[in-house]
Formats: C-alpha cells, sequence, structure tokens
C-alpha cells in the first residue's frame, strides 16, 4: 500500500470516528433548517449626541408574536401552489367550437375595445368602420401579396362573454376579385371565404392582446357593447325549477352545454341533438382529482387507478333506455319530454338509472336548460340550482 493509500484511509477512519461531533443536531453539519426560530430584534441605531436623525420607517415591518403563539420545533412548510394549478386562468384565449373560433379575453368589452385599435393600427391595417355601441370594426380593403388577383377586408365583431367580465372577439373575412367595385354597405358572408385568412388574424389579434399592457384603459362609448344583457344567466323563479336562460343561438348554446357536461365533475355519456337531450353523471370526486391532476399533487397518482364505477355503469345504459322508463303524464311542471316519441315503453316502473338528464329547449336567443332525474322528474331546488351552476361555471 502507498503511501497516499494509507494517508486516504486514515483519513476516512478518523472522519468516522468524528462523526458524531460532525453530524448531528450539536455538529457543525447539523440542521439548520429552525435557527430563525431563535433570532432575536436588534435594538434601533442610537445617534451620537448632538446629530439628529432623520425619520425613517421599517421596510420591512416584523408584526409582534406573543411568545406562546409560536411554537419550537420541527414543522412541516407547506409547499407553494405549482404553476399549472393556474394555466387555465390565462387572460387571452383562443375558444373553438365545432367550425367556429373566436378569441376570448378576461376584460370587459370597454377595456378591450382600445386595444384592438391599437393593434389594427400597429398591424398596419386601417380602420374604415367604427361602431363602439355595436362593437364592430372593419377594416379597410387590403391586397395580400401572395394573392394580388383578389383584395381583401375583416370585420371585427366584439361581444360580451359569456362568463362576467369576459369579451369575445369573433373574425369576418371577405374576399373579391381585384378589379369588383367596392363601396357603400358591405354584404358580409354568413362564414369567412378563407378560414386560412381568418384563422391568422384570430392567432395575431390573440397574440397582440396577450402581450399588450395597456389593458387599463377603457373606453367611455365602448361600454355600451352588449348593453344591459347577460347572455347566460342562472335563473330561479319562485314556486318553479330553476333554469339555465341563454342569449345564444342553438348551435352555440348546444356545443357550450355538451362541452359544459363533459368538464369538472360531469361526465357526458349520451346525447341527441334532435330531442335536445343530454345523459350525464355529476360525480365530485372527479372534480377533486382532476384539480390535483393540473396540480401534480399526489391524489392524481393516487387515484389514476381508481375505476369511476359510476361511469362505467351510465356507460352501459342507451338513450332508448332512460327514455323508455320516463313518463310524460308524470310532469308536474314544464311538458320537456311529451313531444318525443317512445316515452314510457318497455321499462319497469321500479328501474331508475344513475346520473341525470340535461334538457335544451327553446329558439334562438331564448334557450332554456333545464335538469332532470333520469325518470325526467324535477329535482330539488337546491340540488338542482348546484348542478345548474356546476355547468354554467363550464360554459365558454
Amino acid at each position: 500500500m502507498n503511501k497516499l493509500t494509507v494517508a486516504a484511509a486514515l483519513c476516512i477512519s478518523s472522519l468516522t470516528l468524528a462523526g458524531c461531533g460532525v453530524f448531528g443536531n450539536d455538529g457543525y453539519f447539523r440542521d439548520r433548517s429552525n435557527d430563525y426560530q431563535q433570532a432575536d430584534s436588534l435594538p434601533p441605531l442610537q445617534m451620537p449626541d448632538g446629530i439628529t436623525a432623520k425619520h425613517q420607517e421599517e421596510l420591512y415591518e416584523i408584526p409582534q408574536i406573543a411568545g406562546d403563539e409560536l411554537a419550537e420545533g420541527d414543522f412541516e412548510v407547506p409547499r407553494p401552489q405549482a404553476l399549472s394549478i393556474n394555466a387555465g386562468l390565462d387572460r387571452v384565449k383562443i375558444q373553438k367550437l365545432g367550425s367556429n373560433r373566436w378569441v376570448l379575453v378576461s376584460q370587459p368589452p370597454e377595456e378591450v375595445w382600445p386595444q384592438l385599435h391599437y393593434f389594427l393600427r400597429t398591424s398596419g391595417l386601417r380602420v374604415e368602420f367604427s361602431d363602439a355601441s355595436a362593437g364592430i370594426l372593419e377594416t379597410a380593403w387590403m391586397t395580400f401579396n401572395e394573392s394580388p388577383d383578389t383584395k381583401d377586408k375583416y370585420r371585427l365583431q366584439i361581444e360580451t362573454g359569456v362568463q362576467p367580465d369576459t369579451t369575445e372577439i369573433h373574425v369576418r373575412h371577405l374576399s373579391v376579385p381585384a378589379e369588383a367595385p367596392v363601396g357603400g354597405t358591405v354584404n358580409w358572408p354568413q362564414r369567412s371565404s378563407s378560414p386560412e385568412r381568418e384563422g391568422w388574424m384570430i392567432d395575431e389579434m390573440s397574440t397582440a392582446l396577450a402581450t399588450d399592457a395597456s389593458g387599463a384603459s377603457a373606453s367611455l362609448v365602448a361600454q355600451a357593447i352588449g348593453g344591459d344583457t347577460v347572455k347566460v344567466r342562472l335563473r330561479e323563479p319562485v314556486g318553479l325549477e330553476p333554469y339555465i336562460s341563454m342569449g345564444l343561438e342553438m348551435e352555440r348554446a348546444w356545443a357550450t352545454v355538451a362541452h359544459a357536461v363533459n368538464a369538472g365533475a360531469y361526465r357526458l355519456h349520451r346525447e341527441d341533438s334532435d330531442i335536445g337531450l343530454f345523459y350525464v353523471t355529476y360525480d365530485e370526486d372527479r372534480e377533486l382529482a382532476n384539480s390535483e391532476e393540473e396540480g401534480g399533487g399526489w391524489f392524481f397518482w393516487n387515484s389514476g387507478d381508481k375505476e369511476d364505477k359510476l361511469a362505467e355503469s351510465a356507460d352501459q345504459v342507451t338513450l332508448q333506455q332512460i327514455l323508455a322508463g320516463i313518463d310524460p303524464d308524470a310532469e308536474v311542471e314544464s311538458p320537456l319530454f311529451r313531444e318525443i316519441k317512445g316515452l314510457g315503453v318497455g321499462a319497469s316502473p321500479e328501474e331508475a338509472y344513475p346520473g341525470y338528464l340535461v334538457v335544451i329547449r327553446g329558439n334562438d336567443d331564448e334557450i332554456e336548460v333545464r335538469i332532470r332525474d333520469t325518470r325526467g322528474q324535477p329535482l330539488s331546488r337546491a340540488k338542482a340550482s348546484q348542478l345548474l351552476l356546476s355547468i354554467q361555471q363550464n360554459l365558454i
């Protein structure tokens, strides 16, 4: 054994023998995480005689704590929330339902309006028509370099969102031949001439709004956008079952309710747009599991293998079985099912299925959403309000 090896062995031996003096609570490498509990305040600095001190204030004031309120010893420091816990609270999002896309901003229209003007101006798009009360902005005609044979125009429709203090921006694109005469009122199509160029505007606009720091300003004239109307409201009339009223077109209303009843604690199992019916289950444990999944908590890893017995049971039920168990003559309130064929045929009166029925009735801008049990009967007011509120919170 050479001298270097011998020296290393002796060093390791000495550390091993002296380990109790180096580590542990009394050693050099002891745990100092609780040392701050022994810290004490120092008296204020005393100025020499003849010198007048300037008035100073504590920059980081430490509150007074009674001696018996802070117990010495080990304790568990709470972990900070994961950054992903607020991933769904971004200020600007691109929403999509079916073939429709729009930009959703978590600000009221009067704050979004000046931001849109700034975006168009800095993008080199001249505003040809602006109506703040109606929430409409139209650009002047332009020509894209890659298509000199056509000229293009954009229309931005600003509306109040489904959720409070939010704004929806819908984009419409129009393209005509370069030699076509223009002027006067534009006959805007129901759909954009080019979905790709509509998507380009949506992407550019959402990126600009997300990075815009001028959101604090507001437009007084844009406060009239939407007026006093509320697109979605939970109504609880006296003596009648609660329902959600929606000032939306039926296509949008159906799509957003379908999204809401397949999120959070809800699961969507069956749907039929012809009769306006969703078959769903509701389990609050799902919402907790989803929250833990977003935060990366331990509960998610333990609940990931847990089977959703409620959903499995509902998946075995057909919509025909549900309809067969509904007796339209037993409805004591709004006749939601009387126009549906095949009700009350072949089902046992004692047979009941898990979950609920979400029913949509009405026409464009006058749509009502109600929730019933799987036999078509109203729920208690408290339960119906709870379930409808959960739907309302997930609408987009």
